[in-house]
């Protein structure tokens, strides 16, 4: 039996697809780390879409991912499909599930969901990490 993602009513804001120019960036990150600051940010999984899509923090800062679909998803970073270096594989990432992480250093984080979409299509985000 082969299922498959049907669209979600409740999706606000439908997938995206990166401009035709957008190159994967694989975590250009600085040498410098900093200690996590204590200020949280959250990202949505939704079925099919992460929100928002690019968020900008400060090194140091929380990044909590929620699933809040009613499908399981992942989170894996774009240069690591098997989120060795940071992410959730979808075994730990089922509806209601959360997933957490200090970017400790600056950089840009390209992730997305392997079973939803590719790094620069459908279900796929951004995390710009800058100095604080």
């Amino acid at each position: 039996m082969v299922a498959a993602c049907a669209s979600d009513p409740d999706d606000a804001v439908r997938p995206t697809v990166a401009p035709q120019s957008t190159t994967i960036v694989t975590v250009a990150q600085s040498a410098d780390t900093f200690p996590a600051n204590g200020v949280t940010e959250n990202v949505d999984a939704l079925d099919n879409n992460f929100r928002p899509q690019v968020l900008t923090i400060k090194a140091g800062t929380t990044v909590v991912f929620t699933n809040v679909g009613r499908n399981t998803h992942n989170v894996v970073p774009a240069n690591d499909k098997t989120a060795t270096t940071w992410g959730v594989l979808d075994a730990g990432f089922a509806p209601k599930a959360t997933y957490s992480y200090v970017f400790a250093s600056p950089g840009t984080y390209n992730y997305y969901c392997t079973i939803h979409g590719t790094p620069t299509a459908a279900m796929f985000g951004t995390i710009v990490v800058t100095a604080p």
